[in-house]
């Protein structure tokens, strides 16, 4: 999904080509979690910390990217991760906004990569204690 045309661009370096991402997924510490029209990526950055990806095709973008990013959560949740993070171009404010709806904040850190300055947004996992 994330070589789709639709959502390749906005994975990467857009002239580095299709992506592969077999070597990353099958490290036990990332979870790849795929549906029907997307999927995010948490990528383990610390005990307890995942950053979080997401490579959504046209048609999962909307009710069901909302209810995907919410099932995310959850398992995130059951997993024991406490905190999700992301990093966020300033041009993909579509992106932001989806980030914001399902709980993260900007941090007000900015981090560089592939030259581009990306923000960086967070959120604590709720625990099932606090729910």
């Amino acid at each position: 999904m994330v070589n789709h045309p639709s959502v390749r661009p906005f994975a990467g370096l857009p002239d580095a080509g299709d992506l592969d991402f077999a070597p990353l997924i099958s490290c036990p510490e990332h979870v790849a979690l795929i549906g029907e029209h997307g999927g995010f990526l948490l990528i383990w950055s610390a005990p307890g910390v995942r950053e979080i990806h997401v490579f959504l095709l046209p048609e999962g973008r909307g009710k069901w990217g909302f209810a995907a990013q919410a099932e995310v959560i959850a398992y995130a949740q059951e997993h024991g991760v406490r905190q999700l993070w992301a990093r966020i171009s300033p041009q993909l404010r579509h992106l932001a906004l989806f980030a914001r709806r399902g709980g993260m904040k900007p941090t007000g850190e900015v981090i560089e990569a592939f030259g581009v300055p990306y923000r960086i947004y967070a959120m604590e996992v709720p625990s099932c204690r606090q729910q």
